[in-house]
């Protein structure tokens, strides 16, 4: 980390995200088509189209940007971090419902394999992961990288897996599943915050050490 992030491009940095992070009709679109996507991509038992689903969803934006919020104590923008991920949980869980209700989803290996692993792995996978998408979005050197932290996250599938399990509820009575991703995308939220509040907190320590160049 040998002193290229400074306090400009960490200001910078914070003002991207925030608009990143604003309700906007990309974000709607973009938030409503990974789910889909990634409802069918389980349907299909698709890797590769779930994976695509994780590149397209920007939902790992406001979650970033709520984690940079609260470093800063900036609560105007936590709070508005918070509401942009809770409207697009909810549309993404909600297109995963309407897949699920109006085209029968057929749970095989792909969804049975993610819910194998336990909750705190999980959690594990996600903080890492926060570490290294902010480390990422900060720096300008290796800012291609998020999309590989958009993939190793997850943070949509759960989050589809939720949707998928109400429809199943809805259709079925059964709601299994529905506890089951609630937890991992519980447990994938709180990774990705904590592991971005403690690279933030570095990457300031680090900046405020050095000179700008």
């Amino acid at each position: 980390m040998r002193g290229h992030i400074t306090e400009k491009i960490l200001y910078d940095t914070y003002r991207d995200l925030a608009d990143r992070a604003k309700i906007g009709l990309d974000f709607l679109l973009l938030t409503a088509s990974a789910g889909v996507i990634c409802a069918f991509g389980f349907n299909m038992n698709n890797a590769s189209i779930i994976i695509g689903a994780m590149v397209i969803s920007p939902l790992l934006f406001p979650v970033i940007f709520a984690a940079a919020a609260t470093y800063q104590s900036n609560w105007n923008d936590l709070f508005r971090a918070v509401g942009t991920f809770a409207i697009g949980f909810l549309v993404a869980v909600a297109t995963a419902v309407v897949v699920g209700v109006f085209h029968a989803t057929e749970f095989r290996s792909e969804i049975i394999n993610r819910l194998s692993s336990a909750t705190g792995d999980y959690f594990f996978v996600a903080f890492f992961s926060g570490l290294a998408g902010t480390y990422a979005f900060f720096s300008p050197k290796i800012h291609e990288a998020v999309a590989g932290i958009a993939i190793s996250v997850a943070l949509i599938p759960p989050v589809v897996m939720l949707g998928l399990g109400l429809g199943l509820g809805i259709t079925k009575n059964n709601t299994n599943l529905v506890f089951t991703s609630s937890a991992i995308v519980l447990a994938n939220i709180l990774g990705i915050y904590l592991g971005a509040i403690l690279m933030i907190f570095v990457l300031h320590r680090i900046s405020r050490d050095r000179p700008e160049r």
